[in-house]
């Protein structure tokens, strides 16, 4: 591996940490925020779910900007959610909170699909898969981390320490990106018009299985957003009683969905995708049941059992969108990652609501409602596929 070619990998995988902590990093500590700002939980709810619709608009909008170089794009993003979260901790206003919530979000978006295209324009096809498993590795770990190291911060000092401190340490990678990752060598498009690109998007929205597969992404994305982001509160509470720190561990299940990912992905080879999503589905489904049992190792099991089915469903789903159109495979991964983001943000706000009139059972009756409505779909879909 060349000089290039190390700082090129380094670089992506600090962009996919530095994106994905930055996301999810309220999630933890909903039930300390929300005592902070003086809010219900539902509205609390609105930190991660303002960020993720708006992640999921700027997903659309950021084809559009395809005459700016790819690593300029990259770095502007990296740098500004950074920032944006740093500031962050000196508010003490709920709305203007959110406010800056949502310009992260947008800003996020300036990662994902570029990253993916940078990795086919500068990659050699030999090692592309290797590169983007980087970068992939950087999301999840980001995710993961992010969660786990805020938790624990807050149970030591408060939350406002927390965000800083992990806020600080990926304000020092991203300069570090922004210093290692090379220039793009492919040359910068031509701009294309924002018409040409919702042509595109409204000739996709007119097939079916486009559709579906969307709303696939929105229920289950919301699902699983929902049951971790309510967990925690859950676990925080009598009988279980746990300590933010302790909780926090429990995100290391994130880990599990890297396994399932590959394995469904070979499965769905082995067995054709109808069935392999069929299994998927079905061990979600079975892991959301379990949690309705007020026993800790139970409970955990069930939230590993709904990790593994996510993403299995997530990683079959995903490319199977892509096989769906032969001249727009960008924006059909773009408008499956819209439904996945707004999926994750309105079930979010629509779980507050349900946790605060009927606590765990109330969020347990919901996400399996609406994994068995997403199995429906599934079996539609799927249906002539083998």
């Amino acid at each position: 591996m060349t000089s290039e070619q190390k700082k090129r990998s380094i670089s992506l995988l600090l962009a996919g940490f530095i994106i994905f902590s930055s996301l999810y990093v309220t999630q933890p500590i909903f039930n300390g925020l929300s005592q902070y700002f003086n809010v219900s939980l539902s509205d609390i709810s609105l930190t991660l779910s303002v960020s993720t619709f708006m992640l999921g608009i700027g997903l659309i909008l950021v084809p559009m900007l395809n005459n700016i170089e790819k690593k300029r794009m990259m770095s502007i993003s990296v740098l500004l959610v950074s920032v944006l979260s740093i500031i962050s901790v000196f508010v003490t206003n709920f709305h203007l909170f959110l406010v800056i919530r949502g310009l992260m979000g947008l800003a996020l978006s300036g990662v994902p699909s570029i990253a993916m295209a940078y990795i086919a324009d500068e990659v050699h096809k030999d090692r592309v898969s290797k590169v983007m498993g980087l970068y992939v590795a950087g999301t999840t770990f980001g995710g993961m981390s992010g969660r786990v190291v805020v938790g624990i911060l807050t149970d030591i000092a408060n939350w406002q320490v927390a965000i800083a401190s992990l806020s600080i340490l990926n304000l020092i990678l991203a300069i570090l990106m922004v210093i290692l990752l090379p220039t793009s060598t492919v040359q910068t498009p031509q701009w294309v018009s924002p018409k040409q690109h919702f042509i595109k998007y409204g000739k996709l929205l007119k097939n079916p299985a486009v559709l579906k597969t969307m709303s696939l992404a929105f229920l289950l994305m919301g699902t699983f957003v929902t049951i971790y982001s309510y967990i925690t509160v859950r676990f925080e509470h009598p009988p279980f009683s746990l300590s933010e720190s302790t909780i926090a561990f429990i995100f290391i299940l994130y880990l599990i969905g890297t396994y399932s990912s590959i394995n469904f992905g070979k499965l769905s080879y082995k067995l054709g995708i109808k069935k392999a999503y069929a299994i998927a589905i079905t061990i979600m489904i079975v892991g959301i049941i379990l949690t309705f049992i007020t026993y800790l190792p139970i409970d955990i099991l069930g939230l590993a059992a709904m990790t593994f089915g996510f993403f299995g469903a997530h990683s079959i789903q995903s490319s199977y969108i892509a096989t769906l159109t032969e001249s727009s495979k960008s924006h059909a991964s773009t408008l499956y990652l819209l439904g996945y983001y707004v999926g994750s943000s309105l079930l979010t706000i629509l779980g507050g609501y349900v946790f605060v009139q009927y606590a765990w059972m109330g969020i347990g009756i919901l996400t399996l409602l609406l994994t068995v409505i997403a199995a429906i779909i599934s079996r539609s879909l799927f249906k002539n596929v083998a």
